[in-house]
């Protein structure tokens, strides 16, 4: 049995390539896997399964590029069409576009966030065709109870969805150390809002370290340094540096408006630290709130519940235990079987 896995991009950091990362090397170990990516947005190394890169690039680039999108479904249509493969786990919903009819394609849904820039409208319509097209697969995995709604509304069948969620890597585990500052992890984009994050540093006086880069980034970095906030922004890590960095804070923040699932908060979580994080989206089913974390509506609120953090070690600690207990229910060992079961393996 033959398993391909299918996303533009196969890169270190990627919430979506960490997922096809830890479902292929884990089936890896009783079925043939191969991931499928686009040539020069790879940098994973093969660990029981193969990896193949091929002419499509990344869907989108941010750039009036994205116009192209309907050249590269063609070249995946005519790829995937010849290679010997039993099941395809596509990763990108709107490339789904180019496979409608293909009966042995499956597709795992992570939801699209919020466009801007230059690429806003065209990204934000084939977005929402590639949702339409979903009502045409033969099965949709949803990583979240939230994107299940949002399928429906699309038109995609209920009895075509199966809800699967991501899990959270063995790697990450608690230390107790507590080193006084808040953690944030994610791609620097508007949608993120971590410009709040700075002024709640600001306000709290209190150290937050930034993990991530992206197209916000120096406009965050110049407004921390303008109103003169305890940040430092660490772009790009390493995955050792990247688990450490969890196991020493005092508490996750999060002032995203979007997430298809929210692993960071798991990931947090699983390290023994609380988490804070605003009432939307998937974020809600991740954090129970005054359990492993906050749930907030507003700055103001938020402000409220990092100061009780900052204040509160006991609480910390308190809310960091039941955090590991939330995390140990998504296993990847658990998932992977799941996966193996609805993709019929």
């Amino acid at each position: 049995m033959r398993v391909c896995f299918v996303n533009d991009t196969f890169l270190l950091g990627r919430g979506v390539d960490t997922v096809i990362y830890e479902l292929a090397r884990r089936l890896g170990k009783k079925y043939k896997v191969k991931v499928i990516c686009g040539r020069g947005f790879c940098n994973y190394k093969p660990e029981n399964f193969e990896i193949e890169e091929i002419d499509i690039g990344k869907a989108f680039t941010g750039s009036i590029k994205d116009l192209l999108f309907p050249i590269k479904l063609l070249k995946l249509r005519k790829f995937l069409r010849k290679i010997d493969c039993d099941v395809i786990n596509l990763h990108h919903s709107t490339l789904f576009l180019g496979l409608i009819g293909m009966k042995n394609v499956i597709v795992t849904y992570h939801g699209s966030p919020p466009a801007y820039g230059i690429s806003k409208y065209p990204r934000t319509l084939i977005n929402l065709l590639g949702k339409i097209s979903l009502r045409f697969a033969r099965k949709v995995i949803s990583i979240s109870e939230y994107l299940n709604r949002e399928l429906v509304k699309f038109g995609v069948p209920e009895e075509k969805i199966i809800v699967i969620p991501n899990g959270v890597s063995e790697e990450f585990k608690p230390t107790w150390k507590d080193k006084n500052y808040m953690l944030f992890v994610g791609r620097l984009e508007r949608h993120k809002r971590v410009d709040e994050l700075i002024r709640l540093a600001k306000e709290i006086n209190f150290k937050l370290k930034v993990v991530g880069d992206g197209p916000e980034r120096k406009k965050l970095e110049s407004f921390s340094n303008e109103i003169k906030a305890p940040v430092n922004f660490f772009g790009k890590i390493s995955r050792k540096e990247l688990i450490k960095l969890y196991q020493e804070c005092s508490f996750f923040v999060s002032s995203s408006r979007w997430e298809g699932f929210g692993l960071i908060f798991l990931e947090a979580n699983a390290c023994g630290k609380p988490v804070i994080g605003y009432n939307l989206t998937a974020i809600k089913e991740r954090i129970k709130d005054r359990f492993n974390g906050f749930l907030v509506e507003n700055f103001e609120e938020f402000k409220e519940k990092a100061l009780e953090l900052k204040k509160r070690a006991n609480l910390r600690k308190k809310m960091g235990k039941n955090g590991i207990k939330v995390a140990k229910s998504y296993n990847w060992e658990r998932i992977s079987e799941m996966y193996a079961k609805e993709l019929k393996i």
